[in-house]
């Protein structure tokens, strides 16, 4: 009889429970802060250590950082009482680590949010792609507060560097699965913006990378930005797939990239001279923290609308009190 009750206590709360709001969305984003977001990359960026003593020197995917690096991830997630675990794609290379929230009511639609965390050898990656996987960390400790209708996962990819092998075998494995990836937010440097302030077209602004199919999700962000955040976005067509989210379209899942310059920007234009060298530093000048905290709350907020977060009616925790307060009787009575 106590299992009777407490089932039915917890009736009411799903019952009367609803999906969110603006309001409630503006609360849980307004949660990021710099401060928590700097916490996990200056770990990932060899400032701070990852346990006493011990300083990532790269997250190099086939060297001793990235297994080192994969494992303090995939503790953080853990901490955050995500259910977690590694997915091993090839020995020679760290784990891709994933965590999700299980959906409520739909837990088959699959929401992802994800970054690369290796870097090549010779380099730290505070903007590649610390910044990314910084951003995913903050994100999934947020979350992990609620619950939502659908089931959201946070993945740090590896192998990106190699040829994208971390998420090209993740994607095949999930489709192969039959799971429902209803969509995906890819986060690859996105603390670098400023590289172009010439009038009348500057180039301060966050670029948002999509195939066709996935413009729908573009879209989406556009106003999503617009609504919570000051920061500018661009939309364009990626005719490169050089980051995570191109293997989810080799499948027909909607994806997009969330970067600080197209591909074009970075690799024939320069904007970034730090890309994939020892330079790319946590105390580079050119890394802009307000504008990195901004790509997290809009990101997060359209992840939060696509999973349904779901916000108790008022009342429902007395209801939920009144349940466990029978519970207790019952259990003198018996």
């Amino acid at each position: 009889m106590r299992r009777v009750v407490f089932g039915l206590a917890w009736v009411c709360v799903a019952l009367f429970a609803r999906p969110a709001h603006a309001d409630a969305i503006e609360d849980v984003i307004n949660q990021v802060t710099v401060a928590e977001y700097q916490s996990y990359l200056r770990v990932l960026a060899g400032v701070d250590p990852v346990y006493p003593g011990v300083y990532l020197p790269n997250r190099w995917a086939v060297g001793d950082g990235g297994n080192i690096a994969g494992d303090w991830i995939t503790s953080q997630f853990q901490g955050f009482g995500l259910s977690t675990f590694q997915q091993i794609f090839n020995y020679s290379y760290s784990p891709n680590v994933v965590a999700e929230i299980t959906g409520t009511t739909r837990p088959q639609d699959v929401y992802v949010i994800c970054a690369h965390y290796d870097t090549l050898a010779n380099t730290v990656g505070a903007d590649d792609n610390g910044s990314g996987t910084a951003a995913v960390l903050t994100a999934a400790r947020i979350l992990s507060q609620y619950q939502f209708e659908g089931t959201l996962r946070f993945i740090a990819f590896s192998g990106e560097e190699d040829g994208l092998l971390g998420s090209r075998r993740y994607a095949q494995a999930v489709h192969s699965g039959g799971e429902n990836i209803a969509g995906v937010i890819n986060l690859d440097m996105i603390l670098h913006p400023g590289w172009d302030s010439q009038e009348p077209d500057p180039d301060y602004d966050l670029d948002i990378l999509t195939n066709a199919a996935s413009s729908w999700l573009a879209q989406e962000l556009v106003a999503k930005y617009a609504a919570y955040t000051p920061i500018d976005v661009e939309v364009s067509i990626d005719n490169y797939g050089n980051s995570d989210h191109s293997p989810f379209w080799e499948y027909g899942y909607s994806a997009i990239r969330l970067t600080e310059h197209t591909t074009p920007e970075t690799w024939y234009q320069g904007s970034n001279a730090e890309y994939h060298q020892p330079t790319d530093v946590y105390d580079n000048p050119h890394l802009d923290w307000e504008f990195g905290r901004h790509v997290v709350r809009g990101g997060m907020a359209e992840l939060i609308d696509l999973a349904g977060l779901v916000v108790p009616e008022p009342g429902t925790a007395v209801l939920a009190a009144l349940g466990v307060l029978v519970i207790r009787r019952r259990g003198r009575v018996a």
